[in-house]
Formats: structure tokens, sequence, C-alpha cells
């Protein structure tokens, strides 16, 4: 991008309203990378890795842009696992979730990065604390596809963000501010993000609620997901728009696992919306439980993962844990007693079919490597024992030369095995 005149663009994921192209010229890139270079003080040999695309603004601009204006290396190898954190006095750019993974299985990567620099979602304070434990700095960034980069915080022990230089608020409101912007080829530009001017910087409050309409009434979601998540059951909690009805992907607390688990998923369902009807005029109507929420590399909400979620023809089974290293997968499982595939499975004394197990044995392969062995043979199947209904038990998948070993196994002992073939031999 040497030339001034060249133009990139970029489209926003439409959250809160519909999606829009932002066009953004070399020179607006060469500013923000020098002001951020600027204001947190990068300077030495630096190299910089990430855990993004350049596809999202994100990535490019700190990750492309940033090094290659203010003269720093950048490692080509995408971050995708903790592990693959090996690089001396490194720039780790990315995301939220992808730190709140690491803090949750309280991962140490094998090289501590020198800085740390995320966006893309809120930083809770108890992740930004373990960050700190293993980096030197910080650095919580706060922005927008259309403004580029807004402010940033070194600490959690406060809100408030210091303005970029390039950036001028000029109006706030209850659901919009209006910034000035030399990192964008349009200026003005009114977000729909709520923040208060203090003290020189900003704080910012809140996003303009996602807006729903189902059954022909508007539902603001945040407000509907806040509630749900007072429930010393849920962790966290997805609501959209599904089918026609009010969807809600609920992350389980340690709390609400063991409900689910000596109860039944209808329980907990009864439970939350009994708990919901005398707030909401709609309450969510189809329910899924998981581990996370899962989201895309540059941290926003993954909706493609979460609607096939959702278009399951078989129930979910309650994933209780996981763990990813190299070329192993582990996913401690439930399958939950009034799961429609224990139906007629057999009347009297239910059991796990086997079709199910291979179905879930490629499904989290999908989701640990990436790898769809749906087609060519499975071989060296064995069943070996009965899985019965709400038995917690493990999926161990091994990725090999030959194809995707797995293992059904309850304390130890193995229920089922197979290899899966590889993706190449589709």
């Amino acid at each position: 991008m040497d030339n001034k005149n060249s133009v990139i663009i970029f489209k926003t994921g439409g959250t809160t309203s519909k999606g829009k192209v932002v066009r953004k010229s070399a020179e607006n890139f060469e500013k923000e990378s020098r002001d951020i270079c600027e204001a947190l003080g990068l300077e030495g040999d630096l190299e910089f890795i990430t855990t993004t695309t350049v596809e999202h603004l994100f990535g490019y601009s700190f990750y492309y842009s940033l090094p290659r204006v203010c003269g720093f290396r950048r490692c080509e190898t995408r971050i995708d696992y903790p592990e693959d954190i090996c690089v001396e006095n490194a720039v780790l750019i990315t995301t939220p979730s992808f730190l709140e993974v690491m803090r949750k299985y309280d991962v140490q990567p094998p090289v501590n990065p020198k800085v740390i620099i995320t966006a893309g979602a809120k930083l809770e304070d108890e992740t930004f604390a373990y960050a700190l434990k293993i980096a030197d700095k910080v650095v919580d960034v706060y922005g927008s596809t259309e403004t580029g980069i807004i402010g940033f915080r070194t600490t959690f022990e406060t809100k408030r963000l210091t303005l970029f230089k390039g950036i001028k608020i000029l109006e706030t409101g209850e659901d919009f501010t209006k910034i000035e912007t030399e990192y964008s080829l349009e200026s003005p530009v009114i977000i729909e993000d709520r923040i208060k001017v203090v003290d020189g910087g900003i704080e910012f409050l809140k996003r303009a609620g996602r807006v729903l309409k189902v059954q022909e009434k508007r539902i603001l979601s945040d407000e509907i997901e806040s509630e749900i998540k007072k429930s010393e059951l849920i962790e966290d909690v997805y609501c959209f728009e599904h089918g026609g009805k009010l969807a809600a992907l609920a992350v389980l607390t340690d709390e609400g696992k063991d409900f689910v688990i000596q109860n039944d998923k209808l329980s907990i369902v009864k439970k939350l919306k009994s708990e919901l009807k005398d707030s909401f005029e709609v309450v969510p109507q189809k329910w899924k439980f998981f581990d996370e929420i899962p989201r895309k590399t540059n941290g926003k909400i993954d909706r493609d993962l979460i609607a096939e979620l959702f278009d399951l023809n078989l129930s979910l089974p309650l994933v209780l844990s996981r763990f990813r290293e190299d070329n192993v997968g582990v996913f401690k499982l439930a399958f939950l007693k009034n799961s429609n595939f224990f139906k007629g499975h057999f009347d009297g004394f239910p059991i796990l079919p086997g079709v199910v197990q291979l179905f879930y044995a490629n499904w989290f392969t999908k989701l640990a490597f990436g790898m769809d062995c749906t087609k060519g043979q499975i071989r060296k199947v064995k069943f070996t024992n009965i899985i019965h209904p709400s038995e917690i038990v493990e999926l161990e998948l091994k990725k090999t030369e030959k194809g995707v070993e797995y293992r059904f196994l309850r304390e130890n002992s193995v229920c089922s095995s197979g290899q899966l073939p590889l993706e190449s031999d589709l």
C-alpha cells in the first residue's frame, strides 16, 4: 500500500444495524499506525504475532499495517492455539475470547509475549488480570470499523480509556456517539455506542441493543440476556431469532451442569422460562446448552456455528469441558437422558446408539481440528461397553497420518473406538 491513493474497503458485521461499507485510505492506515505506536510506546526488537486475520479491521490495523509502517517484524504463521506462542519479544494481537480460554484453563504459553493487544469484545477484569501475569503490558483497545481506533487502557483498575490523538468526540447521546476521526475517509461518523467523556478520556457505557423482531414484537436481546445471566445456573447466553422464534444458546455454571445432569434439559428450560415470564412478553422458546459462546478468530460471535447447533436433528450432548493441544482433543460429555436418540433405543433400557457415537466423533473432530471426515470408510470400529443416559464420558480424538482415532471412555474404560478417514480421502 505505498500508493497514497490506495483504498481498502471493509464491511461492518451489522450487529446493531444493517452492515455497511467503510472505505479507508493508505494515508488513514499510516496515520493510525504511527499514532498507535506513539501512544503505546512500542519500540525495540518486537515481532508481531496474531490469532486474528487481516480480513477484519483489527487484524489488518494491528498485525499488518502497524509493523509494516513502524518497522517491526511480523511472524507469517497465525497462532491457532496457546502452545503456538513461542516467539521472543512478541506482540500478541488477539481477542478477549482467546485470552478467556487461556485463563479458563490456566494456560502458560511456551514463551510469554512481551505485549498483548486485544480488541473486539469486552475484556473481563479477571481475564485482564490473567493477561498481565503472562505479559509485560496488556492493551485493551476500543474502536469500530467506521472510525478505526478510538481509545485504549492498560489496566483493569479503571474503565477510563485514553483517546488516540486522531479522534475527537463531537457529541454523545443515549444511543449514539458522533466522532471526528483521522483514520477513515468518512468523517465525522456516528456509531451506535453510548460513551461518556471524562477527564480528557472516555468511558464506554454500552453498545446499542441488538433489536430482534419475533412474533411481531420488538425485543432488545441485551436486556433479556442480562436477565437470564442473573440465574445462578447460567454463566453466559446469546439470544437470537431462529425459525421465527426467540432462541437462546446458554453456557452453564458448574451448578447449572450438575442440575442438568441430575435432572434433565427440560427441567432447566422450564425453570429459566418461569424466571423470565413476569419480565418479558416473549421468552426464548428454543434452548441449547454449550460450554462457550462460539466466536470467530476476530472475536465476533460465530453465528454460522450457532445456527448449526440449532439446526442439528440430534440432541446436543452437554459439553462439560474441552482440551486441545497439538493433534489431540478431549471433550468431556454427558448424553442427557431426555435426548431424542434414546427414544426407542431401547424402551425400559435406553443406551447410546452406535450411529450417534460415530456422528459426534466426527462432529467434534470438525470442532477440534476443522476437519470433515464424513466421507470415506470408518475403520477399526469397536463397541465394547454400553453408554447409559447422563453418564459422563470422555471423547478422545487423536489426529494421525492415517486418520483421526477416536475413543469414548468412561472412567478410563473404553466404550467404543474407531478411526475416521482423513479429510484428504474425500
